[in-house]
């Protein structure tokens, strides 16, 4: 948003400051002399209004969800439009809180994670929430720790509401786009269908996977490959990253998480009913608050990926691909890419379907052919097409794939899509070190590091970016470094590390550190940061040196 707002007035609200930017929007704590009152005030971005039907669909939506009333779902009081600035927000319920992703990040810091009756206990009201919404006809779309609040009080209260049909319309909902964040998306949502609740309950139970693991179960290198992931590959068991899971809370997990929405929880009901005598069996109280410092308990150690027992595959009628299909619509999708001028990216796009496809034809020794991103019912897959049924289900593929490949803002452009990542090109300039590197210190002495860093990024980075320990020496500091203010294209901020140098090592005596910059949701800014320092030995003189000394000066 080119305009910086805060200080300004914005209707009978006083914009007192910046609390929140994402993709879609900016969000900052105001206030309201009449009712003396403060709230939060979502402000779309202006860019969303050029669409000719955005403004009947946001005040349709808009509607639509401040009709909920929930205690666990942020109240929206009022939305407009500010013919001045040409911009649409929404006022909402101000809570005082952190998310729960900024929860996790802090927690995961510290090599920590939520304990079980924790995760439950912020898990059971966000389904509750939800089993309401989807009782009104509402389904959410796009649950994710970022969209949970823990507020002050112990409440946990689902935001969001209604943002992704505002910000993508039906159209996009039913014409094969992406709509969510793929490290939480549905198997269907990342095939480009609409979804329904029973895509909440997905994305709320990799929320849940991630609070009792301290893992998500799918991670890639790119959002593409997290979304593939989703489609394939078996769920990792929960117990493997976390063994003090109860095989009764592991087939919640599993049963939340099913690659078919048939073989899902087929309401929130169902989810919640388990919940509770899960709850009930292990003397778990449902009603205890969870702060928003919960301490958390040690994260386990991880398997290596190598090891996991997988769970048992789906029944081969619900597979789907062909490895001689699958590469004609690889190589269609090439042509395809060439004329439209997209850039493919052979380890983003081609190399993951192409194992894809190896794993497919490895499996598989029927004839029957599938489609890898088919969004139709799998009852019409036959083994033995027709000449017109395959080439029709090649073209319903094509146009699938297309969509994923699409890098325009009709997907949604979260912060942690390869499209914001991309267009921003995150990276930063180590401006100034002090000491700077390979410079000498003493042994087991305290030093403060000055180190000057500036945004060399198309796009700001946020104050809640962090310098984090990743290897190597720790110099017994700190593991982190947050940034204390929002740091905008060539704009430069000043960190200070306290270090503790560690004891001289004749046989090596540079130490190396490794840091990363990384923002709230994990992508790593630029390249790695290294530290060296050559360490020598203190000054304090041994005994024979002494003796040698005194020897010296007698006989002078």
């Amino acid at each position: 948003m080119a305009e910086e707002l805060a200080g300004k007035t914005l209707s009978k609200y006083e914009l007192r400051e910046r609390i929140g930017r994402g993709g879609m929007a900016e969000v900052y704590r105001a206030y309201h002399a009449a009712l003396d009152r403060f709230v939060a005030i979502k402000i779309l971005h202006p860019f969303l209004g050029e669409d000719p039907e955005f403004k009947e669909r946001f005040e349709r939506e808009a509607r639509s969800v401040a009709q909920l009333r929930h205690p666990n779902i942020v109240q929206v009081y009022d939305f407009d439009f500010d013919p001045e600035r040409e911009l649409y927000y929404m006022v909402m319920e101000y809570v005082e809180g952190p998310t729960l992703r900024t929860r996790l990040m802090e927690l995961g810091f510290d090599n920590q994670c939520f304990t079980i009756p924790e995760a439950i206990q912020i898990i059971r009201p966000v389904a509750a929430a939800l089993g309401y919404a989807h009782s009104h006809n509402m389904v959410h779309r796009d649950i994710k720790p970022a969209n949970i609040m823990l507020d002050k009080d112990g409440r946990i209260v689902l935001t969001d509401f209604g943002i992704a049909r505002i910000v993508s319309g039906p159209a996009m909902t039913t014409s094969g786009s992406m709509i969510g964040t793929p490290a939480y998306m549905s198997p269907e949502q990342g095939l480009g269908q609409p979804g329904d609740h029973r895509s909440d309950i997905y994305s709320l139970g990799v929320v849940f996977y991630q609070l009792v693991t301290g893992v998500l179960p799918f991670q890639a290198e790119t959002p593409i490959a997290v979304v593939l992931k989703h489609v394939n590959e078996p769920l990792p068991s929960p117990s493997e990253f976390n063994p003090d899971i109860p095989h009764e809370l592991e087939r919640i997990l599993m049963m939340a998480l099913a690659k078919s929405p048939d073989e899902r929880y087929q309401n929130i009901g169902e989810m919640l009913r388990d919940l509770d005598e899960f709850a009930a069996a292990h003397n778990i109280p449902l009603e205890g608050a969870v702060s928003p410092t919960a301490a958390g308990r040690p994260r386990p150690a991880l398997l290596s990926t190598g090891s996991r027992a997988r769970p048992e595959p789906e029944p081969a009628d619900r597979r789907r691909g062909q490895g001689c299909l699958a590469w004609l619509i690889v190589a269609t999708m090439a042509l395809a890419a060439l004329f439209g001028g997209i850039y493919l990216s052979y380890n983003n796009i081609l190399n993951p379907l192409a194992a894809v496809s190896a794993r497919e034809a490895e499996a598989e020794s029927t004839s029957a052919v599938g489609a890898l991103f088919l969004g139709d019912d799998e009852d019409e897959i036959t083994a033995t097409p027709t000449p017109d049924a395959e080439a029709t289900r090649i073209v319903q593929t094509l146009d699938a794939l297309s969509m994923i490949l699409s890098t325009t803002s009709t997907v949604e452009p979260t912060p942690d899509l390869t499209a914001t990542v991309r267009a921003c090109d995150y990276d930063y300039e180590l401006v100034e070190q002090t000491p700077k590197n390979g410079s000498p210190y003493p042994e087991m002495t305290t030093l403060t590091m000055k180190l000057i860093l500036e945004n060399d990024s198309r796009c700001p980075l946020d104050d809640d970016t962090r310098l984090v320990f990743e290897d190597g020496y720790q110099l017994e500091g700190p593991n982190f470094v947050e940034f204390d203010r929002e740091l905008l294209p060539g704009e430069a901020i000043e960190l200070s590390l306290d270090l503790r140098t560690p004891a001289y090592r004749a046989s090596n005596p540079t130490v190396t550190s490794t840091w990363l910059v990384l923002l709230p949701d994990g992508t790593q800014v630029g390249q790695p940061l290294v530290i060296e320092l050559d360490i020598f030995a203190s000054v304090t003189a041994t005994p024979e040196s002494e003796g040698e000394q005194v020897g010296s000066d007698s006989g002078a």
